[in-house]
Order: C-alpha cells, then sequence, then structure tokens
C-alpha cells in the first residue's frame, strides 16, 4: 500500500520539486494527494486526505509551518520539515526526532528521511514528538531542551543540561547523566551534532563533555576530572591548556 502524502509550500517550484521527487524515486511507494500553499490550506487538506506524510515548509508568509500543530489535538501523520535556512529551529527539530530537509534539497538526504518514516512506522515506535518539539522550540535558547535517544527497544527522553559526558562506544554512544546513563543507537557523530551547544566540547574523538561539570584539569597528563569523578583524556592535538581553559570557561 503506498504511503499518502500531502507538499505544504508557499513556493510552487519547491513543490513541484518535491513532487517529482516523490514520482521519480518513490513511485511504487508514495502518492502525492495535495498540494498546499499556506497552513490553512493543509489543515482543511490533512483533514479531508488523512495523509502518511506531510512535507511542511517552515517559513511562510501568513503562518509558520509550526502553528500546523495548534489545529490538531494530535498528530496522526509523519512530518519532515522543509526549510531554505539552516539556523532555523534546526536544533529543536533534531531534539524532538523529527525529520527535515535544507533546501535545495538533496537527494540522498530526501531517500534517508523517507527510509526513517517507513522504519518508524514499522517500529511503530509511536510517542508524542510533536509536543517534546514544541517545548524544545520554547527553550531552545535557554539549554534546558529535551534531548530524544533511540535504544535497543525505544527510546529514552533526556534533559539536555543534565548529561555529563558522552562515550563513542563502536557504532553506538554511550550516554552519562546526573542520576544513570543510556545506551544509544545513535552514532558518537550524530550525538555530537544534537548537542552542538556552547555547554558541549569535544575534547577526544570518543568523549563530548558538558564543559558546566568539569572541575578540574590535569595538564601532566591530559585528564579532565568531571563532577562524578569521571576522568576524560583530552586529545593534546586538538588543545593547548590555554584553548581548553578559554573554552570551558565560556
Amino acid at each position: 500500500m503506498k504511503l499518502k502524502a500531502i507538499i505544504v509550500d508557499d513556493e510552487f517550484h519547491a513543490r513541484s520539486f518535491l513532487k517529482k521527487l516523490c514520482n521519480h524515486l518513490y513511485n511504487d511507494k508514495i502518492e502525492i494527494l495535495d498540494e498546499c500553499d499556506s497552513v490553512q490550506k493543509a489543515v482543511s487538506s490533512i483533514k479531508k486526505h488523512n495523509p502518511d506524510i506531510v512535507f511542511l515548509d517552515i517559513q511562510m508568509p501568513e503562518e509558520n509551518g509550526f502553528e500546523l500543530f495548534k489545529y490538531f489535538d494530535s498528530i496522526a501523520f509523519e512530518i519532515i520539515f522543509t526549510t531554505a535556512h539552516k539556523e532555523y529551529a534546526i536544533d529543536a527539530i533534531k531534539n524532538s526526532a523529527l525529520d527535515y530537509l535544507i533546501k535545495p534539497i538533496n537527494i540522498e538526504d530526501f531517500k534517508r528521511a523517507i527510509d526513517r518514516i517507513e522504519k518508524v512506522k514499522t517500529d511503530k515506535i509511536n510517542f508524542d514528538r510533536y509536543k517534546l518539539l514544541a517545548e524544545n522550540l520554547a527553550n531552545q535558547n535557554t539549554g534546558k531542551e529535551r534531548i530524544v535517544f533511540p535504544s535497543k527497544i525505544g527510546f529514552e527522553v533526556v534533559q539536555a543540561n543534565t548529561i555529563i559526558f558522552c562515550k563513542s562506544d563502536g557504532a553506538y554512544t554511550t550516554v552519562y547523566t546526573l542520576d544513570k546513563k543510556y545506551f544509544t543507537s545513535k552514532s558518537f557523530k550524530e550525538t555530537c551534532e544534537l548537542l552542538h551547544c556552547s555547554n558541549f566540547l569535544r575534547v577526544h574523538r570518543s568523549f563530548l563533555i558538558n564543559v558546566s561539570f568539569v572541575i578540574s584539569f590535569k595538564s601532566d597528563d591530559f585528564l579532565l576530572e568531571m563532577i562524578t569523578g569521571d576522568k576524560i583524556p583530552v586529545s593534546d592535538k586538538s588543545f593547548t591548556k590555554k584553548e581548553l581553559i578559554d573554552a570551558i570557561s565560556k
């Protein structure tokens, strides 16, 4: 059975490009039911067609894409955000385990987004990511946002400002917080991308730290001591002592 999709974007050429991508790459999997140039039209179309996927532009003249949520008590469809602005709420979207595409849309990124949606539907992992997004949008400048980490059996939602450090664990990552540790199926690279705000610093190829929890630095063996007593190695090829002090003091 094909996935039913609606494209919401105020620019005709953007809607046309997305439709061509779907028809060319996923003609046997995706059916475009409608194209809308505003949130208001999208609300009517969604209620009429009950889609599986909504490709949603963020910046539109009358209402931005995030305004769509206020018209629904619950979201029963997957959303892939599209935006030409890399800085525009992307962290909040990432931290809510939602997908997004940066314009001009890269074909490989598009394929990965569709593949993830198919996996989510297969795994039947259902939680209110859109409520979480609303929280993250409200808190994106406070350092209080929550991060969604996928695990082997589902997911973990972690308050970002409780994370002490993250450690690479092969293809996966272990996240150490104030009260427990989490093993996540996210790669270390993906975890670093999620936690790239000013409080977090990658000090080693295998360690990302929250500078708020550093209590000392041993320059003779290049080790940082965290509030928990953990000793974190620092790559002496990446930092001088002064550079490390400056980074931690920000």
